[in-house]
């Protein structure tokens, strides 16, 4: 993909994030760039090809 899809991609998602919410446990979400991670339960979601991957299953579980 070039990089000027993912980077508008990015753009979007950010403009967006406000809207978004963990799918696990509705928490709020930060955006790093290669992972969504959720302010409330920890979850860290992946981004792929610029677009965030939030599926409950897809989403690695903090250490503890």
């Amino acid at each position: 993909m070039p990089a000027n899809r993912s980077e508008n991609n990015l753009k979007m998602l950010k403009e967006w994030g406000a809207g978004l919410a963990c799918p696990a446990c509705h928490g709020a979400l930060n955006l790093g760039p290669d992972h969504v991670t959720c302010t409330a339960c920890g979850r860290v979601y992946p981004i792929e090809d610029g677009i965030p991957a939030l599926v409950v299953e897809r989403a690695t579980l903090p250490s503890a």
